[in-house]
């Protein structure tokens, strides 16, 4: 390729970048997002009066807040004597997902539960119709 060729391209990219820097209009841009932000604020106080005199609360209809607080973990115990709990509750034998529902342990932890401790428990069926025992 001809030298010339390829610096005339880079002069013409050149030139495009300047002319996209030139019509930034970046600055405009924070001064809404601040003006926004300003009048949500000023809703926000409005809706909170509102609230106020009503007697109701201001978070009425608006989505939770996400927590705050760290979630807890069981410890391999805990998850151990929920699942073999329910299990001698039930000598008919239970589906995975109602060991789930009933101990409060996750599916997952359930199925690694299950899976580790093969010599505990037995199964009857498959997939959706597996029932699980203690043995």
């Amino acid at each position: 390729m001809d030298i010339t060729k390829e610096i005339e391209r880079q002069t013409q990219e050149l030139q495009k970048k300047l002319e996209l820097l030139r019509d930034n209009n970046l600055q405009e841009l924070v001064a809404k997002k601040a003006s926004l932000e300003s009048q949500l604020a000023d809703v926000e106080a409005e809706i909170a009066n509102a609230c106020k005199r009503l007697g109701i609360s201001s978070t009425a209809g608006v989505a939770a807040p996400a927590r705050a607080e760290k979630r807890t973990r069981m410890s391999g115990e805990v998850i151990r004597a929920k699942i073999v709990e329910v299990l001698k509750a039930t000598p008919q034998g239970i589906s995975q997902i109602d060991i789930a529902k009933k101990t409060g342990v996750s599916y997952a932890s359930v199925i690694n539960f299950l899976k580790d401790n093969q010599s505990l428990i037995r199964t009857q069926g498959d997939r959706k119709s597996k029932l699980v025992f203690l043995k």
